[in-house]
């Protein structure tokens, strides 16, 4: 069988940065491999489309673009945020205040986003909404060792989504990776720390974190 969509593929996999001597972001060796569902959007982009067509026993290797990874790193994404945004119930949450502190906001569709601090001064602090690896090219080599149709236990994972979209990595609906998690399982849960309204009204604003 070969991967296509609405099928599911185990493989181990490399994945470096720009070339395959890069920095080793995430891998699964043959004894460990994970499984990665197809046609689900549980993907970032290329690393989906560059592997159908495969079948069990073949290699791969192959570059991914930034765009075809996790986008151009924007620098209308790094904004300044104040501090009286996150004042919850008249008080500052200093303890969210640090250098490369993620917070999960709201964006002003009510998806989940994650900003990191990246400068600290003493009236707004500096977050990049980028995702880490944004601008980055991704080198990728592996092997199929298995592909099978997929399953309603494959549907509704206990655990995480895959990359791009919450959880897992770089294609796996199972564990949760920093390298390609989009972070959204850890949306801000508590009164928004952007504008204060309850988790519950996050979504229904303008706001960057989704509130009004």
């Amino acid at each position: 069988m070969k991967i296509e969509n609405n099928t599911v593929a185990i493989m181990a996999y490399k994945i470096t940065i720009d070339d395959k001597n890069g920095e080793l972001i995430e891998s699964a060796d043959e004894q460990h491999p994970k499984s990665m569902l197809f046609g689900l959007n549980k993907m970032i982009p290329g690393f989906e489309s560059k592997l159908l067509g495969y079948q069990p026993g073949d290699s791969f290797e192959f570059g991914l673009t930034a765009a075809e990874a996790f986008g151009d790193y924007r620098s209308e994404m790094v904004i300044d945020v104040p501090k009286t945004a996150f004042v919850v119930e008249g008080k500052l949450r200093d303890d969210l205040l640090f250098i490369e502190s993620e917070i999960g906001m709201m964006d002003s569709q009510g998806n989940p986003i994650r900003g990191r601090i990246v400068e600290l001064h003493d009236e707004h602090v500096k977050m990049d909404f980028n995702h880490q690896l944004a601008g980055k090219k991704l080198f990728v080599s592996g092997s199929i060792q298995d592909v099978r149709q997929v399953t309603a236990e494959d549907l509704n994972p206990s655990g995480g989504c895959g990359c791009g979209s919450g959880g897992g990595g770089c294609g796996s609906h199972e564990e949760s990776s920093s390298c390609c998690s989009s972070g959204s399982e850890n949306a801000y849960e508590e009164d928004c720390p952007t504008c204060g309204n309850p988790a519950e009204e996050r979504g229904k604003g303008s706001g960057n974190c989704g509130c009004g």
